[in-house]
């Protein structure tokens, strides 16, 4: 008999990207899946993707006792029909990504007794399965150093690497001389930090290209778009400006330095691909956990790290240059991030689920 998973993620592409692997992925395996997720969640899957159930469920934004009370009757009505949902789908197991609405359907999962797994990729719990990991089977993760784990849930831990879209997986590496006189530097900064980067980095560039021959790949928001092009156009830098590309890692496979801010998906997809980034976290990320990533990251010899609160024309022409004229670092971090164990995360976790089953 088939065995069924049910997968909960929204709110960002980081929480649902390794959604989409995993169900791609067990399907292959003949498992029968199922993807509940969220209206802003739902804008990350391409049209064809099944999509079988959206609950939308959100923590207030506005402080006050009236927003809470409103989540709170949200949260208990979307619990209320996690409840039979999951009663009349009776899946083997609710795999938990994180985003709000993991919280009903795990919820429901423990007052079914459904086992329970959690993801997580970053270094600080995300505060749903901060809560739920009491209750799950397993608890799988990037790295064996979560920041906020209590040390009695450390038996529960499965260190598995960065779960990675499918075509970064396939994306072929290619060999880099960093010794090129022009590089190609690929900015990324989504939804949280496009429209500053995009306000800053196209004058560093500007200054910069005086001196060295550098090609701009640049995410932005996409009222920027023209905006930047033209300006990259009229200065002759050679250039990419876009808001959404479909097979991102045929873009980041041509960089050889990015600046981006450090959300989980992001920063492994970069270290996937050997490109080391300047990181530049997103400071009002929930527990500061772009902070701790990209200080994990600097451990690791992968990047250089600068707050936003120092992001300035000065200091990133500074490092910029400082990068720009040491190509043996630049070489060095490109071969600690290819050193990443995210090749085989998907295979680990279904080892892991095969010893529950």
């Amino acid at each position: 008999m088939k065995k069924k998973i049910l997968f909960c993620s929204g709110g960002t592409g980081g929480h649902v990207f390794p959604s989409v692997s995993l169900i791609n992925f067990f399907k292959k395996k003949e498992y029968e899946t199922i993807l509940v997720i969220d209206k802003r969640g739902a804008k990350y899957l391409k049209k064809n993707f099944f999509l079988h159930k959206i609950i939308e469920i959100s923590f207030p934004t506005r402080a006050g006792f009236i927003n809470k009370i409103f989540f709170y009757l949200k949260l208990i009505l979307a619990t209320f029909n996690s409840f039979f949902f999951l009663r009349k789908e009776k899946p083997n197991f609710v795999f938990g990504l994180g985003g709000y609405v993991s919280l009903p359907i795990c919820l429901a999962a423990k007052l079914l007794n459904i086992q329970i797994l959690l993801y997580e990729p970053n270094l600080v719990l995300g505060r749903v399965n901060k809560f739920f990991v009491r209750f799950c089977m397993k608890l799988f993760t990037n790295t064996d150093n979560i920041l906020n784990l209590p040390k009695k849930y450390l038996t529960k831990c499965v260190e598995v690497g960065n779960i990675l879209r499918e075509e970064i997986i396939k994306h072929e590496l290619s060999e880099k001389n960093n010794l090129n006189s022009k590089k190609t530097i690929l900015i990324l900064g989504g939804s949280q930090g496009a429209e500053i980067f995009g306000k800053v980095i196209p004058q560093v560039i500007l200054d910069l290209s005086k001196n060295y021959r550098i090609n701009v790949i640049q995410q932005s928001l996409a009222k920027q778009v023209n905006e930047i092009q033209n300006y990259y156009n009229k200065n002759n830098i050679e250039n990419y400006i876009f808001s959404f590309h479909e097979n991102i890692g045929e873009l980041i496979s041509r960089a050889d330095l990015a600046i981006s801010r450090c959300g989980s998906s992001t920063i492994g997809e970069l270290e996937f691909l050997g490109v080391p980034f300047v990181a530049i976290p997103y400071p009002f990320a929930k527990d500061n956990h772009q902070h701790q990533n990209a200080i994990y990251y600097e451990k690791k010899g992968c990047c250089w790290i600068l707050q936003q609160k120092n992001l300035s024309f000065d200091n990133l022409k500074e490092m910029l240059i400082k990068i720009l004229d040491n190509n043996a670092e630049l070489s060095l971090k490109r071969k600690n991030m290819l050193k990443n164990n995210s090749k085989n995360t998907l295979l680990k976790i279904e080892k892991e689920i095969e010893k529950l089953i």
